[in-house]
């Protein structure tokens, strides 16, 4: 798994950014009418995770550190960004789902001045340790 995880990375950053590409081909009123609720969903990089939906919990306690400690040995290119912001950035992309996770992604990638590459490493890892349940 952890080999693979580069892979998945990458296939979930490309998928993030390629449903955007689709999404806004469309007619300008659906996205415009779409827009308010992504924007309310994803307004805050901290992300509420009491707000959140049952099954998916944020980066918290445990996930945080482990979510941290992964970024920090595997991605020296992100030392320059703080702890705090990218623990309140991976914990707004494990809350965010559908167009808010594109949007989000988006936001996390243009506001740490990243490049696509570091932006699907974050939100692979974020992923990785945001605890989401698929069984329940």
């Amino acid at each position: 798994m952890h080999k693979r995880l580069p892979l998945l990375t990458v296939c979930l950053a490309l998928a993030a950014f390629g449903a955007s590409a689709c999404g806004s081909s469309g007619d300008r009123g659906a996205s415009a009418s779409a827009t308010p609720a992504a924007a309310s969903a994803s307004a805050a990089p901290s992300g509420s995770p009491s707000a959140a939906p049952a099954e998916v919990r944020g980066l918290t306690g445990p996930s945080a550190k482990l979510y941290l400690k992964t970024i920090r040995e595997h991605y020296p290119d992100l030392d320059r960004i703080s702890g705090d912001v990218l623990v309140a950035h991976g914990n707004a992309l494990c809350v965010a789902r559908a167009q808010a996770l594109v949007d989000q992604a988006k936001k996390t990638k243009q506001e740490l001045e990243l490049t696509g590459k570091q932006a699907s490493q974050i939100l692979g890892t974020a992923h990785g340790y945001c605890g989401r349940n698929a069984f329940g």
